[in-house]
């Protein structure tokens, strides 16, 4: 797993580096602009997958300068959809499916926009802390081999991710996008003991909000407020 997580990231690697190669004309023409409707944008997850499964989440980015660099931190939840383990239940005679483990995940890092972010489609590279955490099933069988009980366990991660990400702009303030990323952990602990690196994959489908932040300067306006407006 640890060979087809290093091939995974090279090649993504390999193809963001001719996305931004391609992208240098672009850069410095007059095309390039940065994003006057909104610094920030807050984000809706409706679908979200994760190696664990699929689920939900939400997002923040906030664009610096003129809009070529962004921090961006988003926050989801996936469930274990795909947990096929038959367990057998003695009350009931019965096999049933295993549990449908959450994980928490948050990814936050820094996105670079190559000809900008004021584009109607603009595309977007970076790197991302992913950390999670939750729970993981485990099988305890018999001496027949048959699934008699599930053993649920804590599960914690840390790693890093190569984040590649497709926003197009719907209207000034609204924007919808793609997202997908790949990397691995440095960190996986399953009921508190090590465990091997673990091959990490997310993506999602959003749906954005663009507002100007508070940095704003509030003006009085003048001939509204006597005492302000008079002098001493």
């Amino acid at each position: 797993m640890t060979k087809v997580c290093q091939r995974l990231c090279v090649t993504l690697l390999l193809i963001s580096c001719c996305t931004l190669c391609g992208a240098r004309s672009s850069m410095d023409s007059p095309a390039t602009k940065s994003d006057s409707s909104g610094q920030n944008t807050l984000s809706v997850i409706p679908f979200q997958f994760t190696e664990n499964g699929l689920g939900f989440g939400v997002a923040y980015e906030r664009r610096m300068g003129d809009g070529k660099f962004a921090f961006y931190v988003p926050a989801m939840v996936t469930f274990n959809v795909a947990n096929s383990n038959r367990i057998y239940d003695y009350n009931t005679g019965n096999y049933k499916t295993g549990r449908a483990n959450a994980m928490f995940y948050t990814m936050p890092g820094v996105k670079f926009y190559p000809a900008g972010s004021g584009h109607k489609v603009s595309y977007a590279v970076g790197l991302a802390f992913a950390a999670g955490s939750g729970q993981k099933s485990e099988n305890l069988v018999d001496l027949f081999g048959t699934n008699v009980t599930e053993q649920v366990l804590s599960h914690f991660i840390l790693g890093g991710m190569l984040q590649q990400s497709v926003a197009v702009k719907v209207s000034p303030r609204v924007s919808a996008g793609l997202e997908f990323g790949v990397g691995s952990t440095f960190i996986n602990n399953v009921g508190g003991a090590s465990q091997g690196n673990e091959f990490l994959i997310q993506g999602g489908a959003r749906i954005g909000y663009k507002f100007q932040g508070s940095n704003s300067k509030f003006q009085i306006p003048k001939g509204k407020f006597p005492i302000v407006n008079s002098r001493f």
